[in-house]
């Protein structure tokens, strides 16, 4: 977003121009799938990364009958393992659950969650509906961000509505964008209600800032301009809606006097509780929001709060604005016009008139044509980067990273400084990289997008191959819990993960089986026959120098983690 305003960009995130490629030499990448390798390329969109025995059970399957049957399996709860595993819940007001605990629990859902669906989604959701983990408020409270995360595992697969409702309510939302102990007008203190979270939940969670077609494309107005959502008056009218919300501090141990509205803030009592309406801190009075709607006086806080999320839910703009980034952090960075008018649809009309079906939703999303039709894939306008977090996901949930002890308990730093992106912990309300963002070049010269390329600069180009070398190489792949700290009351020595390469060992009496197999599983079978000539060659000479069998699949996988067909995932 630096020297980029607001309006600048959304045009950018909206109506990128319309130019035909130019300047862009590639290889030409399979697009011959076989069932399997379908099933590989579908699993790439839609987990944190799939194995070759969960490539081979939805080949088998279907598509279409594996997401029926994600969607029945029931969620993973982080908050209940912080509490199981991490920390004793009755040590609330005695103890701080840092930040760690949470990387704990989220790893471990990580590594051996099944409902692997829920959590793909709802971590693009958290690339929208952004908090902070790094927030000096939020630190402190991992059962907190626990309980948000389950919060939008909860959400993926439900109704948009009620994804609007439980995130402008959470704690955690509440501190990092404000609106927690947000009061009322009084002109005598020159107090105003906060704007903050009134001007984000428009720009960022529902509408955006220009008025949008079905497809995406803007509305212009009679001189060719698009028209904008909404001005600085609703802003100040959507901020009197959120005022009197504050912490649920009802029985929090920190609070030992009388308490009075300022007497909350956000610790491990209040974290994983829902705000609290204090109606003598909300601001009476009607409210004017867009279009010259009108919230009436004399409701209550929580009437007024409802009233206008039902009203930011059922704008127009709610289907093409959240589907469109939906499409780019599943499937591809530059979707077509007719691939979010078809998704609008969907969020529009289940085909049952329910708006904002989660579940519907992400069918419309996976199942398209454009996701699915392999031909695509030769198009060099399709396709996205890979965000850095999920090629880790990927790395220790193909090759089964495991230790002794069974607990995958990673703090988090090295994936933080060397691949720049760990979830949950954003630099700012406008995640990672910009959703409408354009790298220099091709991308940028054919008015084309890759927000992941965003994350890639001078020192990531090289600190991310050294990641993962030194996590096929040298033994060290996660920071692991300091040996003499007490979890939850005991301390625990563990080892570090190890990938199982085992059978990836009874492959190299053919280098070309084992390149079938990692083309399979790591970039569903689209390696371009020059890049697949280049890794044969490197693996087949190291293997010629008398290397350990185990080492040679090493450095197969090091070549496929690193090459740019893998980075970019079609």
């Amino acid at each position: 977003m630096a020297g980029t305003s607001r309006r600048e960009f959304f045009r950018q995130l909206f109506n990128p121009p319309e130019l035909g490629l130019m300047g862009v030499g590639t290889a030409s990448r399979n697009s011959t799938l076989t069932t399997e390798q379908e099933a590989s390329r579908f699993l790439a969109q839609a987990t944190l990364g799939a194995d070759y025995d969960l490539i081979q059970q939805v080949a088998s399957l279907g598509i279409e009958p594996w997401i029926d049957a994600q969607f029945a399996l029931p969620q993973s709860q982080l908050l209940d393992y912080v509490y199981a595993e991490l920390y004793d819940e009755t040590l609330i007001g005695a103890e701080t659950p840092w930040r760690e605990l949470f990387r704990y629990a989220l790893w471990q859902t990580t590594l051996y969650g099944q409902d692997l669906l829920r959590q793909r989604v709802a971590l693009a959701l958290s690339e929208i509906f952004v908090i902070s983990t790094e927030t000096d408020a939020i630190y402190g409270v991992a059962n907190g961000a626990a309980d948000w995360y389950d919060m939008l595992l909860r959400n993926a697969f439900g109704n948009f509505r009620d994804l609007l409702q439980d995130v402008t309510l959470h704690p955690l939302m509440g501190s990092f964008l404000s609106h927690a102990g947000n009061r009322k007008t009084n002109l005598a203190e020159n107090r105003f209600p906060d704007e903050n979270y009134a001007r984000e939940i428009m720009q960022l969670f529902t509408i955006g800032l220009f008025l949008l077609n079905d497809d995406g494309s803007f509305i212009l107005d009679g001189n060719n301009e698009p028209i904008p959502t909404y001005d600085n008056s609703h802003i100040t009218e959507f901020a009197k809606i959120f005022t009197g919300l504050q912490y649920d501090f009802d029985g929090d141990p920190h609070v030992w006097w009388t308490p009075d509205f300022n007497s909350g803030w956000l610790n491990p009592y209040t974290a994983v509780r829902p705000l609290k309406m204090w109606d003598e801190e909300h601001e009476p009075g009607s409210k004017t929001l867009l279009n010259g709607y009108v919230v009436p006086s004399g409701q209550t806080g929580m009437e007024d709060v409802n009233e206008v999320l039902d009203h930011l839910f059922n704008h127009p703009n709610v289907g093409p604005f959240i589907g469109r980034q939906l499409i780019q952090r599943l499937v591809k960075s530059n979707p077509s016009a007719g691939y979010v008018g078809r998704v609008t649809a969907v969020f529009n009309n289940n085909g049952s008139g329910v708006r904002g079906d989660m579940q519907a939703v992400i069918k419309a999303i996976l199942l398209d044509d454009e996701a699915r039709n392999s031909t695509h894939i030769t198009d060099p306008a399709h396709g996205k980067l890979r965000e850095p977090f999920f090629r880790f996901t990927q790395l220790v949930r193909a090759f089964h990273y495991t230790n002794p002890q069974g607990k995958f308990w990673d703090a988090g730093w090295n994936v933080e400084s060397d691949l720049r992106q760990f979830m949950f912990n954003a630099p700012s309300v406008f995640n990672f990289f910009s959703p409408g963002y354009r790298p220099p070049g091709a991308l940028s010269a054919n008015g084309l997008t890759g927000p992941e390329f965003q994350l890639m600069n001078s020192y990531t180009a090289i600190s991310t191959v050294n990641f993962w070398y030194s996590r096929l190489w040298w033994g060290y792949v996660i920071d692991l819990p300091d040996p003499t700290a007490e979890i939850r009351g005991q301390t625990y020595a563990l080892d570090q993960p190890e990938p199982d390469l085992s059978y990836e060992v009874t492959l190299l009496g053919n280098i070309a089986d084992l390149l079938d197999y990692l083309d399979l599983v790591l970039t569903s079978g689209t390696l371009s026959p020059e890049m697949r000539a280049i890794v044969e060659t490197a693996v087949s000479g190291y293997q010629a120098d008398g290397a350990d069998p185990v080492d040679v699949v090493k450095m197969a996988i090091f070549l496929f983690m690193s090459c740019p067909e893998y980075a970019v995932q079609v």
